[in-house]
């Protein structure tokens, strides 16, 4: 009767489908802190990509991206971004560096 009804399950259900048991990743602290850095220079970003003078790059002059920002992960912690202002005059520059200012301390992005 057992071998009944394992035989109906296993015709009844396509276990050819299912995949190979994949272990669940831990996240560590560490991680998390990498995660959150990743998610708050994405959000600038995304509320600094009309400003056309400003550029996101690693200490090295590297271009960062939305897209590779998830890829690095920092020996002492950190993601190491610079903000880049490359405008036509000092003028402009300052101003562009005010806002940004502003933006960073309230928080708007």
């Amino acid at each position: 009767m057992i071998q009944l009804v394992v035989g109906w399950v296993r015709d009844f259900f396509d276990f050819s489908k299912v995949e190979e048991f994949k272990p669940v990743e831990t996240v560590t602290p560490s991680r998390m802190g990498y995660y959150f850095e990743h998610d708050e220079l994405k959000r600038l970003m995304t509320r600094l990509k009309r400003f056309e003078t400003v550029d996101f790059t690693d200490v090295y002059g590297t271009t960062l991206t939305a897209e590779s920002i998830d890829k690095r992960f920092g020996k002492d912690g950190g993601i190491d971004c610079v903000i880049h202002i490359v405008a036509p005059t000092e003028r402009g520059a300052k101003n562009v560096a005010t806002r940004i200012r502003n933006i960073l301390v309230k928080g708007d992005y």
